[in-house]
């Protein structure tokens, strides 16, 4: 018999009802150890050659993630210090960690359970569609346990020492549930897109319901602050019966059922989110496995190859005329912008945290705008489109991978004599590409309202997110040709908690400018920052051409 990797040997207990879901055991321990042996190994790309670690060094890179994550959950945890009632502290809780392990599901391990390598590698020797989805799918929820229990460990000792042990259980209780909820939705979704759409319409299809999952399910955790402070007041445990549709949309509130319901809170208000909770979930569950083969077979449409000649569009003309200079760097700059417009699995991690980086400002301006004096509050909006500074750590240390990191092996043969304006053509890209429209709309936006100040402050936001996409893109990708290496399930992990890193570091240097501009009003101050910040990113994109080296011998 097959034996199953460290840590997963519990799966051994589920044996029977494998075998009885129509999954070959001995088939699925050996693939699961297979696939964590793969996910263990880190791999350059052709043509790149790195400083190797000792044969017997230890890997550390899932505790390094479970570390990382262990400090967010520290962070949710003290929230929950502050004297609220346990309705409240439970809303906040599986809200904010509804959030967090649905963004890093989405834009860390989306290319795992995409692959669609799998099939074609085992399907061939006699691997039933059945046992490889299982097999897939292990390996998957491994990574994301070790995500829920970090991050939802500090909140739950905290409610321990509140509320006592019984509430511990329920709280739990709901948080498994609540992950394999956010798990299976996208599983359901993503089964439901593959179904019906194939070529690159599908490509696009899937990054549309990323994105749109992202956004709504941070809507619905942010749903007090779009209904404002007053009325949430106003819903209580004693709430009446007619009133209970609101907790409909509100999935995450969902899973504080069951600790209400250990807490001995009997009232129809835990009834129903309890039901809904176990309900929903079950039958997502259902909905899924009895399709779980047709998944499997529906990933082959994602190496379709599309047969439609995409043109230069007027965008991509303009910004390379007016961004790079002449001759190599453009060529990077062609380079970057095609990789990053071909490569599905860059869309899948990056786009979610791009439009997370969107959503925020709206969703802060939507409470700001509740305010008494508007007037005053618009003062402070048109900075907010700074917010997608949180979205550039994850887009670049993406910029390192590819599907075929041998193409990148041709700067073997054909040398290059500037090494860093590769780099720089290529961080150029990503910012004419995925940054600059989004904040030129919300300067276009807030212009007819706060006039010339929607103007300098949008010249500030730029000037500030191309300085920090060249600081980053020296830090992350500075010692790695580009496109150059294979993604991996352990990266995926780490790929996971830089963005979720990037969103904490990003709101508060958002916030400490958002409340200066805000307050000062000031044109002066927002092109003052603005030259300081054109200073840094002037001399920044000096340095790239000779402060950027890549060994492009390979080492035997």
């Amino acid at each position: 018999m097959s034996e199953l990797p460290r840590g997963l040997g519990f799966l051994t207990a589920l044996r029977k009802p494998l075998t009885a879901g129509g999954v070959d055991f001995e088939q699925f321990a050996l693939i699961v150890s297979a696939k964590f042996k793969l996910a263990a190994r880190s791999k350059s790309g052709i043509g790149v050659s790195y400083r190797k670690k000792k044969a017997d060094a230890p890997d550390h890179g899932l505790r390094n993630t479970f570390l990382l994550n262990l400090l967010i959950g520290v962070v949710i945890g003290v929230t929950l210090f502050l004297p609220l009632p346990l309705m409240t502290q439970l809303t906040a809780f599986y809200t904010t960690l509804f959030v967090m392990f649905f963004l890093q599901m989405l834009s860390g391990y989306s290319s795992l359970i995409l692959d669609p390598r799998d099939r074609r590698i085992f399907a061939v020797r006699g691997v039933a569609d059945r046992t490889l989805n299982a097999a897939r799918l292990a390996v998957v929820v491994f990574f994301l346990a070790v995500t829920l229990v970090a991050l939802a460990v500090p909140s739950l000792v905290v409610l321990t020492l509140q509320h006592g042990p019984l509430v511990l259980v329920g709280a739990a209780l709901g948080a498994v549930m609540l992950a394999v909820f956010a798990f299976v939705l996208s599983l359901f979704l993503y089964l439901l897109v593959l179904r019906f759409f194939d070529g690159e319409r599908l490509r696009n299809i899937l990054n549309v319901v990323q994105i749109g999952l992202i956004v709504l399910m941070y809507a619905a955790s942010q749903l007090p602050n779009l209904v404002g402070v007053d009325t949430m007041a106003k819903i209580d445990l004693a709430m009446p019966t007619r009133l209970l549709w609101w907790y409909v949309p509100a999935a995450p509130v969902w899973f504080a059922g069951p600790a209400l319901l250990f807490d001995g809170v009997f009232k129809p208000v835990s009834l129903v989110l309890t039901g809904l909770a176990v309900g929903v979930t079950a039958a997502l569950v259902a909905a899924y496995f009895t399709h779980a083969a047709q998944f499997e077979q529906s990933l082959e449409k994602l190496e379709q190859s599309s047969n439609q000649n995409r043109k230069h569009s007027w965008w991509f003309t303009t910004t390379r005329r007016l961004l790079t200079t002449r001759g190599a760097e453009a060529t990077y700059f062609t380079l970057g912008w095609r990789m990053m417009q071909y490569e599905r699995d860059f869309k899948l991690r990056v786009y979610p945290q791009l439009a997370y980086g969107f959503m925020i400002p709206v969703i802060l301006g939507a409470g700001l705008l509740r305010g008494a004096n508007h007037l005053a509050i618009l003062h402070f909006l048109p900075y907010l489109g700074i917010g997608l500074v949180i979205a550039l750590p994850t887009a670049i240390v993406n910029l390192s991978f590819s599907h075929q990191p041998e193409a990148m092996g041709i700067f073997r043969t054909v040398p290059f004599a500037t090494h860093g304006l590769l780099l720089r053509g290529v961080i150029t890209a990503l910012f004419a590409k995925l940054i600059l429209p989004f904040e030129l709309l919300w300067l276009v936006v807030f212009v007819p309202f706060t006039g010339v100040h929607a103007l300098s402050a949008g010249v500030l936001t730029v000037a500030m997110t191309w300085m920090f996409a060249l600081l980053f893109g020296r830090m992350i990708v500075g010692r790695t040709l580009p496109f150059s290496s294979e993604f991996t399930a352990q990266k995926g992990a780490t790929n996971g908690i830089v963005g979720v890193g990037a969103v904490l570091v990003g709101m508060i240097i958002m916030m400490a400018i958002v409340v200066a501009g805000g307050l000062l009003f000031t044109v002066w101050f927002d092109l003052g920052l603005a030259v300081v910040f054109a200073l840094i990113g002037w001399l920044l994109w000096r340095a790239y051409p000779q402060g950027i080296r890549y060994d492009l011998l390979l080492r035997g």
